[in-house]
């Protein structure tokens, strides 16, 4: 990816969890950031495999990131209403 990409990945992914958390920009960040950490995996995988999986689409091949995104907000994407 590209960095522009790779900004927008993680835009998105923020925007994701804002929308689930009812949270602020940053603190969406951070969660991101610290999950990825914790897991000691870059950011933007985690970032990419949270947006994938809130637009149920299959998931990339990167099954650790996707796994993070899972164990991290697995519960808030399962509840969320589908429209």
């Amino acid at each position: 990816m590209t960095a522009l990409q790779n900004s927008w990945m993680q835009e998105c992914a923020t925007g994701v969890l804002v929308g689930l958390r009812r949270c602020t920009l940053d603190a969406a960040s951070g969660e991101i950031a610290d999950a990825s950490q914790r897991h000691h995996l870059d950011s933007q995988r985690v970032a990419q495999a949270l947006v994938r999986l809130a637009q149920d689409v299959d998931p990339e091949a990167d099954s650790n990131a996707t796994s993070v995104a899972r164990y991290e907000w697995g519960a808030l994407l399962a509840a969320r209403p589908r429209l």
